[in-house]
């Protein structure tokens, strides 16, 4: 029930990009049960992350919204159930059959298996892999008409050190000094680490299963390049951000 994109260009790119909660897709057996409307399910979702992971030559974007399945939950909350389960939402409006939700959860876990046996494909050619976990947030929580956020709550760029050991540390912050005070949209950047943010279930998950042989970071852009209430684009920004990042991170990778 979960489709993906799974694309891999270069098998000398020591280097796999994931946008996991870019896709808006709702199976059809799931809407009679779903409580909010499709612009709720857009607003908390990572629209085009897909950009900055297809950028990559590695990727993989599932299509499923995290309305369905979300992947970057443990297997036993990756379903919502309970208006807690997502920010008080009211995901439900009735209980989703059992038959329903055992389809979900073995899709879950098959695309987990996908996943690692892709990373241990591309760990037949490399020692070392990155592992990009790639997402957006909110900075507007108040309403349309609401002032955004205040900034020092909020970087542009957030970097999740989820499960990676403090000896890795260092590498990581060179990532985030040569992102910090990049020009963007005619201002410094603002790159910080573990803010909002440290990292979900699937960094946690890909920094576990390949402990010494992976690093996943789980990157959080702010949603400058969008409105998050309409989900109308700005191009202009969201091709500066996709591709500072992109050169970035090659640049680093290459130190």
């Amino acid at each position: 029930m979960i489709s993906s994109s799974c694309i891999f260009r270069d098998s000398k790119a020591p280097i796999l990009a994931l946008a996991i909660h870019n896709g808006h897709r709702m199976p059809e057996e799931l809407l009679p049960s779903c409580g909010i409307s499709h612009q709720t399910r857009l607003r908390e979702e990572d629209p085009f992350t897909c950009g900055f992971a297809g950028l990559f030559p590695n990727f993989i974007i599932p299509y499923s919204s995290r309305f369905a399945i979300d992947l970057n939950r443990t297997p036993e909350k990756a379903i919502y159930l309970k208006p807690e389960d997502a920010w008080g939402l009211p995901v439900r409006n009735s209980e989703i059959p059992q038959e329903l939700l055992a389809k979900l959860r073995d899709s879950y876990k098959t695309w987990y298996k996908v996943v690692e046996y892709q990373i241990r494909r591309m760990l037949n050619t490399h020692c070392r892999l990155l592992v990009l976990d790639l997402h957006s947030y909110n900075h507007q929580r108040g309403g349309m008409d609401a002032p955004f956020d205040p900034q020092i709550d909020n970087p542009d760029i957030i970097i999740g050190r989820n499960n990676i050991c403090d000896e890795q540390y260092p590498v990581i912050e060179k990532l985030r000094e040569m992102l910090d005070g990049a020009e963007y949209q005619g201002k410094a950047l603002d790159c910080r680490c573990d803010v909002k943010f440290s990292g979900g279930y699937f960094s946690r998950w890909v920094n576990s299963t390949f402990p010494g042989s992976c690093m996943c970071l789980a990157i959080e852009f702010k949603k400058t390049f969008m409105n998050e209430w309409t989900g109308e684009l700005n191009l202009k920004a969201y091709d500066e951000l996709r591709y500072l990042f992109y050169n970035t991170v090659n640049k680093w990778m290459s130190i």
